[in-house]
């Protein structure tokens, strides 16, 4: 029997024997969060189509997340309309959602897929445990509609692993013209 062999007949006698197996290389080191952002919101002030819109996207670190939020990703449910994000200058700003809550710009980068339906935008610096943190995304209402968006939400660090949130949803109403 060959060495290769050997060692994989030997490992798995081992281990259905109820052995611990110690590997000669250990396993690569992943970011993780020990309990991932679950409290994720998008808020829209305006929801009239055409409108500006201040859209904010709201995200919640827990204490015991274990890791600094690096990266949110929102993908578009196949709609007939794409969301307008039409400013990828994002700006940022810490604590409870406030409609007239001011940001600062360079606190984080978004990224727009080729297809637009794919937002991604990375917090620099990441944001730690036990802050909430607010994206606002400026730009025009699309057409009425119901417009939602997968959730990804990453951990800072070398090799994360990725986390799938909540669905969000905001309605786009008809602008009425007869008032």
């Amino acid at each position: 029997m060959g060495e290769p062999v050997q060692n994989i007949a030997f490992s798995l006698a081992f281990v259905l024997a109820g052995g611990v197996m110690i590997h000669e290389h250990p396993a690569v080191a992943k970011t993780i969060f020990d309990a991932p952002p679950t409290q994720i919101s998008i808020h829209n002030p305006s929801s009239t189509e055409g409108q500006r819109n201040r859209t904010t996207i709201s995200i919640g670190v827990p204490e015991n997340a274990g890791a600094s939020l690096g990266r949110v990703v929102l993908t578009q449910i196949v709609n007939t309309d794409r969301w307008g994000w039409s400013s990828l200058k994002p700006e940022v700003y810490m604590g409870r959602y406030s409609l007239r809550g001011r940001g600062m710009k360079g606190l984080a980068v978004a990224e727009l897929s080729k297809d637009q339906t794919t937002l991604s935008i990375i917090l620099d610096p990441p944001v730690d445990p036990g802050r909430q943190v607010n994206i606002v995304m400026r730009g025009f209402n699309p057409d009425a509609g119901i417009y939602q968006w997968t959730t990804q939400i990453i951990p800072s660090g070398p090799e994360p692993i990725v986390y799938y949130g909540p669905t969000l949803r905001l309605a786009i109403y008809r602008y009425n013209q007869r008032r």
